[in-house]
């Protein structure tokens, strides 16, 4: 017996070494990451107060997150007299790790208010609650549990629709330490694994308070990466359009694009109706201007109309606005304002042969806004809000035509 045990303590001691030894493996190589995410009961996760890194995966940011756990500079919880606030909620386009803070769309957005004539004699102050990888129903709980606490006067929800509407399905999204509202008797609800589950919010703690472990977030990262590789196949081979050799090596179907012909995107479509008009009703609530922002997804804004072309007859559409055009007759129908960015910005891209998505040391055209996507977004909303501010109506009116910048 006594043999047993310590050929067992042996063992024990023998695997604990082992992943010891892998653990520090790891931290020496391309894979280890400075981690700068935290476990959050409502939200499944949050950006970790007082982390910083300098960001170079794609593009390059020096990445500094405030005490509050924003990406953004310190800001007083009481809002001083003349100040103007704006609490803006997005995903990764707002949290904008991929360049300076000052670079970011929501600061040009803030500098250029700063001229607007409903604003003067006030100081602008935008306040930053993008967090990546969020789908609504976070951002929902960004505004109605953090963003009040900063008394904002207008709520911009920075929407993007590569990958929002997806994250918003608990079918299509792969990561599911996160809320979903489902649809119960005909309503959306709270609900979801992650809101149902003990265990499974256990599993999502024990994720993201596992940070100082290289091992463990390359796993959890692992399991995400190849839930989204078979889903995304799973969707390819579900496509009824018929692809070429060439055409494999193009961009992947992202049937966002496309009236919702299965029954999980149109789930997915009317869950995601549901939380932004959640969100703009709890803007409304609390008398403070609300302005939803569709942003651009590198596909719609690439500056090569043939390609585009290609990709289109690929999802057999006629363009890649129908998200856009979705959104703006949500906000006409539930009295909310939307500002469509994307086909602006193919205006501008294709008159200037502009690349506004992609870095050069991953390439151009493709992921999130570089510098001159940013300020080209922060200057179109800044004139929007500006607009809205002169008419003296920031909490409804239809969506804007733009002329490109």
């Amino acid at each position: 017996m006594i043999m047993f045990w310590k050929k067992a303590a042996a063992c024990m001691f023998g695997v604990i070494f082992a992943a010891l030894l892998f653990e520090v493996a790891v931290r020496f190589t391309p894979f280890a990451e400075v981690h700068m995410i935290t476990y959050d009961s409502r939200r499944g996760w949050a950006l970790l107060p007082g982390g910083a890194e300098l960001y170079t995966r794609e593009g390059r940011g020096y990445v500094k997150i405030n005490r509050d756990g924003l990406r953004d500079i310190d800001h007083s919880k009481h809002k001083p007299a003349g100040v103007f606030r704006i609490a803006v909620i997005g995903d990764s386009y707002a949290e904008a790790d991929q360049v300076d803070l000052h670079r970011a769309f929501w600061w040009v957005m803030q500098e250029r208010l700063r001229a607007c004539p409903a604003l003067a004699g006030k100081q602008v102050e935008a306040i930053n609650f993008g967090v990546r990888a969020y789908g609504t129903a976070q951002e929902l709980f960004s505004l109605r549990y953090h963003a009040w606490q900063y008394s904002p006067d207008f709520v911009v929800l920075a929407v993007y629709v590569g990958n929002d509407i997806r994250n918003n399905s608990v079918r299509l999204e792969p990561n599911k330490c996160r809320p979903f509202f489902v649809e119960r008797n005909g309503r959306f609800v709270l609900g979801g694994p992650f809101v149902d589950s003990p265990a499974l919010r256990l599993r999502c703690m024990f994720r993201y308070e596992s940070r100082d472990s290289q091992v463990a977030n390359l796993l959890g990262d692992a399991v995400i990466r190849v839930r989204s590789a078979l889903r995304e196949r799973m969707e390819a081979n579900a496509s009824s359009q018929a692809l070429s050799a060439n055409q494999e090596q193009a961009w992947p179907l992202n049937l966002v694009y496309v009236t919702p012909r299965e029954p999980v995107w149109d789930v997915a479509w009317r869950a995601t109706d549901a939380e932004i008009t959640m969100v703009a009703r709890e803007a409304q609530s609390h008398h403070a201007g609300f302005l939803a922002v569709t942003l651009s997804d590198a596909f719609q804004v690439y500056p090569d109309k043939a390609r585009r072309a290609a990709y289109e007859k690929r999802l057999g559409v006629q363009d890649l606005f129908y998200p856009e055009r979705r959104i703006a007759a949500l906000g006409l129908r539930e009295d909310f304002a939307v500002l469509n960015l994307a086909p602006t910005m193919q205006l501008y891209a294709d008159e200037h042969h502009a690349y506004l998505h992609g870095f050069g040391n991953v390439g151009l055209g493709a992921g999130h806004w570089n510098e001159l996507g940013h300020k080209l977004g922060g200057e179109m909303i800044a004139e929007d809000v500006c607009a809205m501010l002169l008419r003296g109506n920031a909490a409804a009116r239809p969506p804007a035509a733009h002329s490109a910048p």
